[in-house]
């Protein structure tokens, strides 16, 4: 089988444009074109054909309880018929075959639902309750159970009512006809190929041939099932080079992080440069007044916004060979400008004037000195000084620092100009960031460790020892979303801490009042 020694060629699917709904307040530079895109435009990191991703959904119901995906804390549409953060496109090395995967909007739009009814709210630029690592996970552990005979089996027949729902019965009768008469030919392959990375050197991928995937009534009836099969391990041995992952599953993962969250630097170090670092997750950033900040991140490591977003691309699924990158890199481009331009969003409830005007002299005494002015490097503070967890801020060192400025400074892309000067740093610090739109950056803290403003003015010792993440309801009196959902966050474990940041703890409960209530105002 040939290999594939340059990435793919990238083609675009032009998306429909929307209605502008009430958000379009945070962008009044974007068209409502631009709004679609940031919902739904690729980053080039597509990673599973839709077909494949719905026959997974109905052969393993365990790893993909919802059919939409909203298990994983996505926001529905309807319209485009995947999640908000979710794009579409024909991706070549998976045999043309129109696939989906995540793009900005997936970690960085969320919507709140106020506690007690209500309309919900839905915010841009923001921490969303997503669990990536869930989604992929899921994705990884489908394709290797799918290298079973039986699951193969079972995968092959929902992948036929994907792709030929108009013949039913009769294709579902062909399949089984098919698979008795092949199934000695078909154990052979999965036993002598169950990763699909035979004849292919690690990292590279196959040529799978533009229709090759399909699969209907028609081509069943002449189809050669042990080499149809053969193929699909290979598209999936394609799929999980795309986001860098082994055809082996490892013996030991990291502990999930849970919605909301991932340890992106230390998967990226792993993945993209062979650096292992410490688990260290937190919290997706923030996307508003990106234009105003030099430095992003927790710990203010990166400064040049399309280098971030290369590193997310290539991170989530755009195939990287040797240096030669596949991304389309006016999409891309076009993503990093558009998230420059947001502005945080208004506090959508009611607000007390008269607590506001108390409040704002706890907010001079409590929070101005670290939180306002330029976002300068005398905004970093160490993390002995706030007495936070130190993980993150200790996890990221100069080795990682100078392996990314390498890659950059190297990648290949079309359209692409690596910088003259090192786009990232290590700090060993966190960065005290602006508080415009802080009601919308709960929980707290930069790995989402405290739950409510509520409870970040309470005195680290008599904060939760444990917190439910994933919920969507939000109670702006605490200021944070409640304490249900799916995930448990164990703030006892060292890279979950809530300690430290006891700023504003001393002050009297009606203080803490009115300091959130001016806090609303930002």
């Amino acid at each position: 089988m040939a290999k594939e020694t340059a990435p793919p060629v990238v083609k675009v699917t032009p998306l429909d444009p929307v209605e502008p709904p009430r958000e379009m307040a945070q962008v009044p530079a974007w068209s409502a074109d631009d709004l679609q895109y940031f919902l739904h435009g690729s980053i080039s990191a597509e990673i599973i054909p839709e077909n494949v991703l719905r026959a997974f959904v109905r052969t393993y119901p365990d790893l993909f309880p919802t059919k939409d995906l909203t298990h994983l804390g996505l926001i529905p549409d309807a319209k485009f018929g995947w999640p908000i953060g979710v794009s579409r496109r024909e991706v070549p090395h998976f045999g043309g075959l129109s696939s989906i995967g995540v793009n900005c909007a997936a970690c960085h739009v969320a919507e709140f639902q106020p506690l007690g009814g209500g309309p919900s709210v839905r915010v841009l630029g923001n921490a969303s309750h997503f669990d990536a690592e869930a989604f992929y996970g899921a994705i990884v552990a489908a394709t290797f159970r799918t290298a079973d005979a039986g699951n193969m089996k079972r995968f092959l027949s929902a992948y036929l009512l994907e792709c030929d729902a108009a013949e039913g019965p009769k294709a579902q009768a062909l399949l089984e006809t098919k698979w008795k008469e092949q199934e000695e030919k078909i154990n052979m392959v999965l036993i002598s190929n169950p990763g699909g990375s035979r004849d292919i050197a690690p990292g590279n991928l196959h040529f799978l041939a533009p229709g090759s995937l399909m699969l209907d009534n028609r081509l069943l009836a002449t189809a050669d099932l042990p080499a149809f099969v053969e193929l699909m391990l290979k598209l999936f041995h394609n799929m999980r080079t795309s986001f860098h992952f082994p055809d082996k599953a490892p013996d030991k993962l990291p502990p999930p992080s849970g919605p909301g969250r991932n340890d992106a630097f230390g998967l990226l170090s792993a993945t993209l440069l062979g650096i292992p670092a410490p688990y260290a997750p937190v919290k997706y950033g923030v996307l508003w007044n990106l234009e105003n900040r030099p430095w992003v991140h927790w710990d203010g490591n990166t400064r040049l916004p399309i280098g971030r977003n290369l590193l997310a691309s290539l991170g989530l699924g755009a195939p990287l060979i040797e240096k030669k990158g596949s991304v389309d890199f006016p999409g891309l481009l076009r993503h990093t400008e558009l998230t420059e331009k947001m502005q945080p969003p208004k506090f959508p409830w009611s607000i007390d004037a008269e607590l506001v005007k108390r409040g704002e002299a706890h907010f001079q005494a409590q929070c101005a000195k670290c939180h306002t002015g330029p976002e300068t490097d005398a905004r970093l503070f160490a993390p002995a000084d706030v007495g936070t967890s130190p993980t993150r801020a200790e996890s990221f060192i100069k080795t990682q620092a100078d392996g990314f400025n390498a890659l950059l400074a190297g990648l290949e892309i079309e359209g692409y100009t690596p910088p003259k000067d090192p786009p990232m740093r290590a700090t060993g610090k966190y960065l005290a960031p602006s508080l415009q739109g802080v009601w919308a950056r709960a929980p707290y803290l930069h790995n989402g460790s405290v739950r409510t403003m509520q409870e970040l003015l309470t005195l680290p010792a008599d904060r939760a020892k444990s917190q439910h993440r994933g919920s969507k309801i939000y109670d702006p009196d605490q200021m944070g979303f409640t304490d249900e959902g799916p995930y448990v966050l164990d703030a006892t474990a060292p890279q979950n801490a809530n300690t430290g940041h006891d700023y504003g703890t001393g002050l009297t409960a009606e203080q803490k009042r009115e300091l959130i209530e001016y806090l609303k105002t930002l």
